[in-house]
């Protein structure tokens, strides 16, 4: 049987010092990483903004004179930044996009510059994703507390978008003419289909390029278990 004659040394003052240099490298390695991420998620939301402007006032409307529907792709990116990002960059989205309609393509006045933002973020309360907070208080009350299928949500947030805009064209239209016609009900319905179908060609590129690769299957959160004394 083996003896230890001497006990294992404790750590020197010198590793200690080391292992702290070391782990307070490792955080700003981390800061710096997580700060580049999100900076390059804001450069990629801001090209999108534009290019979906840019996209709107020249192919898209082009293509609506020649089909007799407008969809319109401003919304469509709208409802994919709520579902993405949340409710504050969905409402400054709409906030840009309501200034520069307002400025370069004047029509109905001050329609465009109230309706975009203010209709972006009423509809990104529903259909953004829910907090951390919000999903354990769910969880807690026993409702399922995840959320739902985000395609479906960009789908009927795109929807909701689309019939608001329509909504309140028509209220201009009746407030300035004083009679409404079929044609602005049934030309309404068709661009809010065109651009429910516009949002279904763009949707995956775009969640892509946003980093979201797959739908993410959320399973429902098992129920705590009572405490037993």
């Amino acid at each position: 049987m083996r003896i230890r004659l001497f006990r294992k040394k404790p750590k020197t003052v010198e590793s200690t010092r080391r292992s702290v240099r070391k782990a307070k490298k490792q955080r700003r390695v981390d800061f710096r990483r997580a700060l580049g991420r999100a900076f390059s998620r804001e450069i990629r939301l801001f090209l999108v903004i534009f290019l979906g402007y840019f996209l709107q006032v020249t192919a898209v409307s082009t293509a609506g004179d020649y089909l007799g529907v407008t969809p319109l792709l401003t919304l469509s990116v709208i409802a994919i930044v709520t579902v993405c990002y949340g409710r504050v960059q969905a409402f400054w989205c709409g906030a840009i996009y309501g200034i520069l309609l307002e400025l370069m393509l004047p029509g109905t006045i001050l329609m465009n510059l109230f309706v975009y933002p203010a209709s972006a973020l009423l509809w990104s309360v529903p259909f953004a994703d829910k907090s951390a907070k919000q999903l354990e208080y769910e969880r807690g009350i026993g409702k399922a507390g995840r959320n739902r299928s985000p395609v479906m949500r960009t789908l009927l947030c795109v929807v909701t978008n689309a019939l608001t805009y329509e909504a309140v064209n028509i209220v201009y239209i009746y407030l300035r003419e004083n009679v409404l016609l079929p044609v602005h009900f049934s030309r309404a319905f068709a661009d809010m289909l065109a651009t429910l179908l516009l949002t279904l060609i763009v949707l995956v590129p775009l969640r892509r390029f946003f980093g979201y690769r797959t739908v993410p299957k959320t399973q429902r959160a098992a129920s705590p278990r009572p405490y037993v004394v």
